[in-house]
């Protein structure tokens, strides 16, 4: 999984309704988090090619490509598959919730959307993303730890988590540190 997620969410908001993408917008920014939008799912796949987001808003009626077809699309594309999608739409029946599921969306909120709900729903998937980036980081440091108690620890081994100025960065750094003095010995 690439790291996308910084101090601020990036979040793709797809919906035909020009208001409803307004209105989507503001409420996500108000909350602190970054936003960009798409009328529809062409465009929204477009958008997802060039620009990497940490999760997709998705209106089920569109027009030219549905929400259905663009979900369906983003989960059989290695580069967007990963990328979570909350699908959002005023078609509550159970059926389009199930089949929005199955086929691999993170959530279904119906419209008309309460944004407290939309803002935990989209907050939970950050969390969840920060974590499975630290987890893998602290699965480097791991990994470097037991290469440094081997004696072979590479030299670069550490470089791209040592980068971040958090706690697990400080701790790569440290670690290098002491890298470099137990190996010259």
């Amino acid at each position: 999984m690439t790291e996308r997620t910084e101090s601020r969410g990036r979040i793709l908001v797809v919906d035909d309704d020009r208001t409803n993408r307004m209105m989507l917008t503001y409420r996500l920014e108000v909350a602190g988090l970054e936003t960009a939008t798409a009328e529809n799912g062409l465009k929204a796949l477009q958008i997802l090619r060039e620009s990497d987001f940490d999760v997709v808003l998705l209106d089920i009626l569109m027009p030219e490509m549905d929400g259905y077809a663009t979900l369906d699309l983003m989960k059989h594309d290695q580069q967007l598959s990963r990328t979570p999608v909350i699908m959002m739409s005023a078609v509550g029946d159970l059926d389009s919730v199930v089949r929005c599921l199955e086929m691999g969306a993170e959530d279904y909120l119906p419209k008309p959307l309460d944004h407290l709900l939309l803002t935990s729903r989209v907050n939970h998937i950050l969390l969840r993303i920060r974590l499975e980036q630290m987890e893998q980081r602290l699965g480097h440091v791991a990994d470097a730890v037991t290469a440094l108690a081997e004696g072979s620890l590479p030299a670069a081994a550490l470089d791209q988590v040592a980068e971040k100025d958090d706690t697990v960065g400080r701790l790569a750094r440290q670690l290098q540190r002491l890298a470099a003095v137990t190996l010259e010995r």
